[in-house]
């Protein structure tokens, strides 16, 4: 029976499909072995995120700002300075699940795939091979770095980053080197990420500055690709405006502390070379020093040795790769940096995440070279087969080891079901995203302790829908009370539900005083949801439907072209 090109190019795409489901979903049972959230550095902190916005989402609140629900509720500001959406569907999931746990790895598994699947678009589009995109999106996701983000870190913010890392770097290659016409790309990558990490997108942004000193001389065109510069970061502005206005409206309005600051100072090169020669995934505070892993130093080396052999873009990319991860290493020179806005990065082996990418272009580059060398093109299906389940198997062996830890399997590191249900998780980090005069006096306020009329009392915070409730005794004519409730610029004040004015104490918390005699005043305490915030969100929605539809009209999605994209998916299998 004969079968046509587009139909065998269908059948080749669900089965691609099919290959990626299949991976994202054994990596997602794999870390979900024994039922529990790991201990990683970070995991307390998001999974107190996503509480707090399956909260406010239950209660109808769509565009949460503060955390009412948890983080000791002290009306945190969390989703004022770190960003929401897109760790939103995750939060989603646990209204659909009756164990959050289980709903919190589907949630990672539905990443993983959606971090296969662009992983391939963007490496088809940048080198218009099939099979090189396979092989890199293989040697990026199953990487030990990306690893170490979900499991060691337990840094989801940082580990979606990831995720839209390649369109990120695709489109900024796109307006400076090749189709300027092409700036929605990069518009689109650098607003998930503005709208996922802040961090990421400052490491990306300085990467892609030291991109452009080095390589934009090479570059034509210079009006028309500034143009296109412009354009993409209007409307990255535009499209990240739920988040960036709400967060400029409120970091204006009172002094903040840069959250932990760190004297920048990148790993002893021995050790991060040692570690990943190991391709160790267990946490820092196990011994650990975070690395790219052995299959992407492997390929830093053999990259080294075959470098004549590369065309003139892949050199630069070879360049760039070893560039970023000896910005990992104590050789360095970091101190240079301490007083410049690159400080707030924290920690430099953030890097590894753009070493990664870059090494695992490098990696599917040499395997693609090699198997044109040996002309085994016909053998590239089970090649990559065999790629997949070597990749794979030491990723399940890496996790199985780091979840051996005595440090990620404490008990009283863990996260279980009965503690996301009761939100008695203990997020920390209380002090990053308070105002700075709340910040000094965090202690005191974390345990509920205010005061009245200048005496210290243990108040009783209850979350009622988006508000944070007291009830409090009767209260004398001008009796001044200080909540343990953070004071931001839109923080209201009801007493028995009519307004009342505040102040912000020295404590940097919600201060008020009584007008008039009242005998059982019940206080509630809202953060208000502004016309501005609300514009933001409109703003933002429009952008991302006119970036989108910048995205199709460029691809013209028609049969016709889809069975000219079916057949380049049939014949197109060598790499660049």
């Amino acid at each position: 029976m004969h079968i046509s090109v587009s139909t065998k190019g269908l059948l080749k795409f669900l089965g691609l499909i099919l290959f990626y489901a299949t991976l994202s979903a054994i990596m997602a049972v794999t870390l979900n072995s024994k039922g529990i959230i790991w201990g990683g550095d970070d995991a307390p902190f998001h999974v107190g995120r996503l509480i707090s916005l399956n909260y406010s989402f239950e209660h109808g609140n769509l565009i949460p700002s503060i955390s009412n629900s948890n983080f000791r509720q002290i009306g945190y500001g969390i989703n004022l300075f770190y960003p929401w959406i897109t760790i939103a569907p995750i939060a989603l999931l646990f209204s659909l699940f009756s164990n959050p746990i289980t709903a919190f790895y589907t949630g990672i598994g539905i990443y993983f795939f959606i971090s296969f699947f662009i992983s391939h678009i963007v490496m088809v589009k940048f080198s218009k091979s099939f099979w090189n995109a396979i092989i890199f999106s293989l040697f990026y996701n199953l990487s030990n770095y990306l690893l170490i983000e979900v499991l060691p870190r337990t840094d989801i913010a940082e580990f979606i980053a990831t995720i839209l890392l390649p369109i990120c770097f695709l489109g900024l290659y796109e307006v400076f080197f090749r189709d300027f016409h092409k700036w929605n790309i990069l518009a689109i990558g650098m607003s998930g990420l503005l709208l996922t990490h802040l961090l990421s997108t400052v490491i990306v942004s300085s990467f892609f500055i030291i991109i452009l000193l080095l390589y934009v001389i090479k570059s034509n065109n210079y009006w028309n690709r500034i143009k296109a510069l412009c354009k993409a970061i209007f409307a990255t502005i535009c499209a990240s405006a739920i988040f960036l206005i709400p967060f400029l409206n409120e970091i204006t309005f009172q002094p903040y502390e840069q959250p932990s600051p760190y004297i920048l100072k990148g790993k002893v090169l021995e050790k991060i070379v040692s570690a990943s020669f190991l391709n160790s995934s267990i946490q820092s505070t196990s011994g650990n020093t975070y690395n790219i892993g052995v299959f992407l130093i492997v390929a830093l080396i053999f990259g080294l040795i075959f470098f004549y052999k590369f065309s003139t873009l892949y050199k630069r990319i070879y360049v760039l790769a070893f560039l970023s991860f000896f910005m990992t290493t104590n050789v360095f020179p970091w101190s240079l940096f301490q007083n410049t806005p690159i400080r707030v990065i924290q920690f430099p082996f953030r890097f590894l995440m753009v070493a990664t990418l870059l090494a695992s272009v490098i990696a599917a580059k040499l395997l693609i070279m090699l198997i044109d060398d040996f002309n085994l093109s016909k053998l590239q299906f089970p090649i990559t087969i065999i790629l997949a389940a070597i990749l794979c198997g030491f990723w399940i062996s890496s996790v199985h080891i780091t979840q051996q830890q005595k440090m990620i399997s404490k008990k009283t590191q863990i996260i279980t079901s009965k503690k996301i249900k009761k939100r008695t998780v203990y997020e920390d980090y209380y002090e990053q995203y308070s105002p700075a005069a709340a910040g000094k006096f965090i202690n005191s306020t974390i345990w509920h302790i205010g005061k009245i009329d200048k005496q210290k009392i243990t108040f009783d915070p209850q979350a009622k829908g988006e508000s944070t409730v007291f009830k409090l005794g009767e209260m004398p004519k001008n009796t001044v009370v200080e909540l343990p409730v953070i004071r931001y610029k839109n923080t209201e004040l009801t007493i028995n539900g009519k307004h009342a004015k505040i102040s912000t104490s020295k404590n940097g918390t919600v201060r008020t005083k009584f007008n008039q005699k009242i005998k059982h005043p019940k206080l509630k305490v809202t953060y208000k949801l502004t016309n501005l915030t609300i514009f933001s969100a409109a703003l933002s929605f429009v952008s991302w439907v006119f970036l989108l539809l910048g995205l199709n009209n460029e691809n013209k999605y028609n049969w016709k072209h889809m069975e000219k994209s079916l057949k380049n998916i049939k014949y197109n299998n060598s790499a660049v």
